[in-house]
């Protein structure tokens, strides 16, 4: 018999075992689910007659407490109670015994009205009962009720203690109030409500034992079930592994060296083993295989020399791609170009824009050879791209001899403003260094303003990252409006940094097509802001 007869005969015996596993656990875990719910029904069952009990037992003893202390928060406490019970005022968080003991020495919040109420009733109603034990929790209810009304006549006469002139009266009521909660009526009283509670929990535990008893008997069976359907699925596994086992071992570890020698490189090898079944087609497909690699390797040998000549060149030209494009562009969104993305647009709500313009640069490019003058704006220049850097700023581009750099855009920074002071304060100073570097005296002027800005990339055949929107223009208002070698800057950006930086107030100035605005002079960090 052939591997692919006895595979088939397999899969015919052990896919209706394995259905009958599977339908089997399912009804295993459909019995044990009711066992667990008729448990979590039993228990609040239980449950339901302890809240009965328990709020008998704190109206009791509140309006004793009531009665002989007068203390008014004790009545408050009986009627938070019953107003829980009834449902008209929601259960507090973890509401239990000692929640009533943690108020009276304020260890937790008093009962609020904020909340979903349900009423004792509504949950016995609920929760399932026959009509018999619904019945008895009722009479129960009904005779704490009765109670109640005697502990309400009891808390009355409190009440009205006030009203009596005559000490001897008053203490006759008193003594009279104590006693109705204390005397035999009142004991009799409450020991009626145990009687209906005592039958339902007998009635209660007689009917879950049976249905508990009759789930379990049935898991039970499934059990077994599930155990024989195992135990025919085991050795049915066994029986066709011990046959594919034999059939494989007498001819595979042959097949198995062959295979080994070939793939250690020995090309020469062909595998001898001859017969109809699997094994023999394999073999031949296995020389057949051979032949052809050995063909293959000598062809790809070639190939690959080829291949990594090509990789190497393209994966240059790719590197030099990148570079060139993460100049033109942030990385950020050179990445996202890159993933496909186009019309990249996004609103910056809180971003600062500066501007640096050299002083009296068109008269020096008159005085100034052009290779000397492109020299000096590349030195200078290059050295505000590595502040950028320094304060992960971003230039967006350069204008003749305008510079222009922004804080917050794309990485939305929360020190945006300060990062682009800093950079402006060491902008001055690299300025410095430069005249002394060459003997030369080039001043710049600086703009400052924050606000918001829409930025995004303009062009198909050649990409720019710009910003748009009234702070740009501000910006750079304020840097023609300012001063050489002076950090002209808005109100909005000394708002933002005057906890860290000292200024100069210029007052107010007229900005073209802004009108009257307060500016000032950034001079320097406050000591220890650094």
């Amino acid at each position: 018999m052939t591997i692919k007869r006895l595979l088939q005969l397999f899969i015919c015996i052990i896919i209706p075992l394995l259905v009958i596993v599977v339908i089997t656990a399912v009804f295993l875990n459909k019995k044990e689910n009711e066992v667990e719910a008729s448990q979590q029904k039993r228990f609040k069952s239980y449950k339901l007659a302890e809240d009965l009990l328990s709020s008998s037992e704190l109206l009791t003893r509140f309006a004793r407490t009531y009665v002989v202390t007068k203390d008014i928060k004790y009545k408050t406490y009986f009627q938070d109670v019953l107003d829980i019970r009834n449902g008209e005022l929601p259960k507090p968080t973890n509401y239990n015994r000692i929640y009533w003991h943690l108020l009276a020495d304020s260890l937790v919040p008093p009962p609020s009205k904020i909340g979903n109420s349900v009423s004792l009733d509504q949950e016995m109603e609920d929760a399932g009962f026959t009509l018999k034990e619904f019945g008895l929790l009722k009479d129960a209810k009904s005779l704490s009720n009765q109670l109640v009304s005697m502990e309400n006549e009891a808390m009355g006469i409190v009440d009205n203690l006030e009203k009596n002139t005559n000490e001897t009266d008053r203490s006759a009521n008193h003594l009279k109030a104590i006693t109705m909660l204390h005397g035999s009526e009142y004991h009799h009283a409450k020991a009626a409500i145990m009687k209906p509670i005592g039958q339902f929990l007998l009635l209660l535990d007689e009917r879950t034992k049976n249905e508990l008893a009759l789930l379990n008997e049935e898991s039970e069976h499934l059990l077994d079930y599930l155990l024989i359907d195992s135990i025919l699925i085991l050795i049915s596994f066994l029986f066709f592994a011990f046959l594919i086992y034999k059939k494989l071992v007498i001819h595979g570890l042959g097949l198995l060296k062959n295979v080994n020698e070939i793939t250690a490189g020995n090309l020469e090898t062909r595998v001898a083993y001859k017969s109809n079944d699997e094994l023999g087609v394999l073999a031949k497909a296995i020389n057949t295989m051979t032949d052809k690699l050995a063909g293959a390797i000598n062809k790809a040998e070639h190939n690959t020399i080829d291949a990594n000549t090509y990789a190497e060149k393209l994966e240059e030209q790719k590197n030099h791609s990148e570079k060139l494009l993460n100049n033109i562009l942030p990385v950020l969104i050179a990445d996202r170009l890159k993933k496909g993305e186009s019309n990249i647009a996004e609103t910056f709500p809180e971003v600062t824009v500066l501007f640096a313009d050299i002083v009296g640069f068109t008269a020096l490019s008159k005085q100034m050879p052009p290779r000397q003058l492109v020299n000096m704006l590349n030195d200078i220049f290059g050295r505000f791209d590595e502040l950028s850097q320094t304060f992960r700023l971003e230039k967006i581009k350069t204008i003749g001899d305008c510079y222009m750099v922004v804080g917050g855009v794309p990485d939305r920074s929360p020190t945006h403003c300060q990062q682009v002071a800093d950079f402006a304060i060491h902008a001055l100073k690299s300025i410095k260094e430069y005249n002394q570097e060459n003997g030369v005296d080039i001043k710049i002027r600086i703009g400052m303003h924050t606000g918001t800005v829409v930025a995004g990339i303009v062009g198909k055949q050649k990409y720019s990252y710009d910003l748009w929107g009234d702070v740009v223009n501000t910006a750079s208002r304020m840097e023609s409006a300012g001063m050489p070698d002076k950090i002209h800057v808005t109100e909005a950006v000394k708002i933002r940094l005057s906890d860290d930086y000292m200024f100069d107030e210029l007052g107010i100035i007229e900005l073209k097509g802004k009108g009257n605005v307060n500016s000032y002079v950034l001079t320097e960090k406050k000591s220890g802001r650094e």
